[in-house]
């Protein structure tokens, strides 16, 4: 099942996800909400930067970037609430 729905979602989509997961995930330790920040300001950039003619832009692109920047955080703070 998890395989069916990772299909149905875009490889750039899932890409934006993982990379606001891993941005928010790296600076967790630093802050929750600093990591979640930077995962969408970072998101929201890179959108920008595509406007500009470097790309195509996309605001599910940005969506998903900053997903993943939220679930990176609540997977860390869940860790950490597991692992004591």
């Amino acid at each position: 099942m998890a395989a069916d729905v990772a299909v149905k979602f875009a490889i750039d989509k899932q890409a934006h996800f993982w990379w606001g997961w891993s941005i928010s995930a790296t600076l967790y330790p630093v802050s929750l909400w600093l990591g979640i920040f930077v995962a969408a300001l970072l998101g929201a950039s890179k959108e920008i930067w595509d406007a500009q003619g470097h790309g195509t832009p996309d605001v599910l692109d940005f969506a998903a970037t900053a997903l993943g920047g939220a679930v990176g955080g609540f997977c860390c703070v869940l860790l950490g609430a597991i692992s004591g």
